[in-house]
């Protein structure tokens, strides 16, 4: 038997915070794409502030299949409860020094 300790996961409510946040992002930012300013999704500002968060000046960069390149960008799948927490609240005093309005939390729950 292999017994494997890790830390606890991320709750689901910790998850669906995030969401908003990315969403204001999408909403209210734009970023230069191929060098056009445009709208991204909110899956694509995850991609870039997770970038930032871990601070991520080198990323890994692969050709893609059929041309162009592509970005391996960190997941946040990945991040035990204690990391989550830190890109929570790195996230919202992101959003706070960008000028981006975040909704409100539903609730104040432990996350």
């Amino acid at each position: 038997m292999i017994c494997k300790v890790c830390e606890e996961r991320r709750s689901a409510s910790a998850n669906a915070a995030m969401w908003p946040i990315l969403n204001a992002w999408s909403e209210q930012r734009q970023w230069p794409i191929n060098g056009i300013l445009s709208d991204i999704s909110a899956d694509e500002w995850k991609d870039i502030l997770t970038a930032a968060f871990e601070n991520d000046v080198n990323p890994r960069i692969a050709p893609g299949l059929h041309g162009g390149m592509v970005m391996l960008g960190r997941r946040t799948s990945r991040y035990g409860k204690t990391r989550f927490s830190e890109w929570l609240d790195w996230l919202n005093a992101e959003s706070h020094h960008a000028g981006i309005k975040v909704p409100a939390p539903a609730s104040m729950e432990e996350f």
